[in-house]
């Protein structure tokens, strides 16, 4: 079963019809399509699910900040309502700050001598994604992988931040267009920028602000961190989900769907079987999922 699986259809790899399809070959029943701040492919994904006998749950990766540190983080929602004007007007307020990003950076590479593809931009689907620059990047001499490391990281030389959302209003629109609120992968986040003490106060946080759960069970996790963050939840009665983070069949860095890169088939259906059924009393209401 893979509740969360991250796409990305702006790469030019899936289409969501082709991504449904791939689910079906790897015996996926349930699927969540999160893709970063759009809901753009959900209409046609579950229109080939009902066609596949796929059970779709409405999902969206929103890119926040924390009111505690202003940290990046990613908060998923699920089981919501696809059509909420309050969760549109959000996405089309992301879609023009991805434009914004994208317009800056692609000036400030320019003056660094790179060459931009901007019909590769233009031809986007969805919202533009710092993967969509790196592939407009003609002369990089290196992957788009490493290409997105190296300058279009918070790091990076080219000092420029796309505005976020707040997390505790992403947090509170999900929940007003009738879905459930999880922050992904916080500790490969705090990992990133070697703030892994910072996880108690971050947790509470964005608990105060709303967050209905955690996602425990992250691509790349070790046995530690899902007994970390599953801990954390059975303290607080949270929301565990988990899932590959699948991006794309050619992205470099990422799990293939319904894949994980720390865990063997069986040791993944030990853990998923606990997330599951150890929690039964927060799980989604799979035939609103449907509806």
């Amino acid at each position: 079963m893979d509740l969360h699986t991250h796409t990305c259809y702006s790469d030019g790899d899936l289409d969501p019809e082709e991504l449904v399809k791939l689910a079906k070959s790897k015996g996926i029943k349930i699927l969540s399509i999160t893709d970063h701040d759009t809901v753009d492919g959900l209409h046609e994904a579950r229109r080939e699910c009902e066609k596949q006998n796929i059970t779709l749950i409405p999902g969206i990766e929103f890119t926040t900040e924390t009111e505690y540190s202003g940290m990046e983080v990613h908060i998923l929602g699920y089981n919501f309502d696809p059509q909420n004007s309050g969760l549109l007007k959000m996405t089309d307020h992301a879609k023009q700050n991805a434009r914004e990003y994208c317009r800056k950076v692609c000036s400030a590479l320019e003056s660094y001598g790179m060459e931009i593809d901007y019909s590769v931009l233009e031809n986007t689907k969805g919202i533009i994604t710092k993967h969509d620059i790196s592939l407009s990047v003609i002369n990089k001499n290196m992957s788009s992988y490493d290409f997105h490391n190296m300058w279009l990281t918070e790091s990076s030389p080219l000092d420029i931040i796309m505005e976020k959302f707040p997390a505790k209003k992403v947090i509170k629109t999900i929940h007003k267009a009738g879905g459930k609120a999880i922050c992904a992968h916080i500790l490969r986040t705090l990992e990133q920028c070697n703030k892994l003490s910072l996880l108690p106060f971050m947790s509470e946080s964005l608990i105060i602000s709303g967050l209905d759960g955690f996602e425990v069970f992250y691509a790349n996790s070790s046995k530690e961190q899902v007994r970390t963050m599953y801990e954390l939840c059975s303290a607080q009665g949270l929301i565990m989900t988990g899932g590959s983070d699948f991006h794309g069949i050619k992205r470099t860095g990422r799990c293939q769907l319904g894949e994980y890169n720390s865990y063997t088939e069986i040791a993944f259906s030990d853990i998923s079987g606990i997330l599951y059924n150890g929690h039964s009393s927060h799980d989604y209401d799979m035939q609103k999922a449907t509806a």
